[in-house]
């Protein structure tokens, strides 16, 4: 019990953090006139995704030392993903129906499928090395050029830096330093007590990684998305949620491989990512339809992650 409080504390940890990051970073951004869609595309879409992030480049310094925490790395990237797109797109629909374009949609399939089936084939052979690694991160800075590419008018960063100095200029760099100092320690205080649990339970890294863990880290994005949502700004919620995601696949798992190769078990493969895949499938159907995705869909996203973490835990043997 001591060990379960006290990952609660360290998922909190990672939280705060990133929550400090996210808003400090926000205050930078705005005090330079950076636009809206470079704040977004960098600073939300990274900020929110530290925890999975940090959490995945000190598991593989713990690869390096002998230690294998492999499956808490790659349950994390999953899990999260996959309580992204079920938990807070589900969550996200009952404030406000979710809708864009249906251009924007194939824009997205082939993005986030694509994704997903680059990590299936990188995988494929249980272990993601150096090179897999780099390509992932690659494809990942191709993604963020054509997202670029395809709203050249609103990408309007005028970087207007003011030479005099104050406090209030001082202070944000602070914090947002101190916040990433949070969600490091945090990270490291999460692993080491997910391996505890893990050998406690008698369950595997990756149920601890992605089902409590993934869950934790995704708070960032839940917030973020409900309040867009709240405010009826649905296109926000969904690239949100579906940046999150691309992010996850490819970053964490991609810059954690630079440092030890991150090995991939067959539950993985078999399971994690093809249900990540059907449910990312899912959730693209239902955002073509006519009214987007609606309440009584986002209930069946709920019940889908629910499936999901009961059947991680009954066949999440330590074997």
């Amino acid at each position: 019990m001591d060990d379960f409080i006290v990952l609660i504390a360290g998922i909190s940890g990672l939280w705060g953090g990133t929550e400090i990051v996210v808003r400090n970073a926000l205050v930078l951004a705005k005090k330079y006139n950076v636009s809206e869609l470079f704040i977004g595309l960098t600073i939300l879409a990274f900020g929110t995704d530290l925890p999975e992030l940090v959490v995945a480049i000190d598991g593989a310094f713990y690869n390096l030392k002998g230690v294998n925490v492999s499956g808490v790395i790659v349950g994390n990237a999953i899990g999260s993903s996959v309580c992204q797109i079920s938990i807070v797109m589900g969550l996200t629909a009952f404030f406000h129906f979710l809708k864009v374009e249906k251009k924007q949609v194939r824009y997205m399939a082939i993005e986030l499928i694509g994704s997903l089936l680059l990590l299936l084939l990188l995988a494929f052979d249980h272990t993601i090395t150096w090179n897999d690694g780099a390509l992932m991160i690659v494809v990942f800075l191709i993604y963020i050029f054509t997202r670029l590419q395809r709203e050249p008018k609103q990408l309007q960063a005028e970087f207007k830096i003011d030479k005099k100095r104050s406090l209030n200029d001082v202070l944000p760099v602070i914090f947002l330093v101190l916040g990433l100092g949070l969600v490091i320690f945090s990270s490291d205080i999460t692993i080491k007590h997910a391996l505890n649990i893990a050998q406690i339970w008698e369950v595997r890294q990756s149920f601890v990684g992605a089902v409590i863990i993934g869950l934790g880290s995704s708070l960032p994005e839940l917030a973020v998305s409900v309040n867009a949502a709240i405010k009826k700004k649905p296109g926000l919620s969904i690239g949100n949620i579906i940046g999150s995601n691309i992010f996850d696949l490819l970053i964490p798992l991609g810059m954690a491989s630079l440092v030890a190769d991150i090995r991939v078990i067959k539950e993985t493969l078999w399971f994690d990512i093809p249900f990540l895949l059907l449910i990312s499938i899912s959730v693209l159907w239902f955002l073509d339809e006519k009214r987007g995705l609606k309440r009584s869909q986002g209930i069946i996203l709920l019940c889908s992650y629910v499936l999901y973490a009961v059947i991680k835990y009954l066949f999440s043997d330590p074997g």
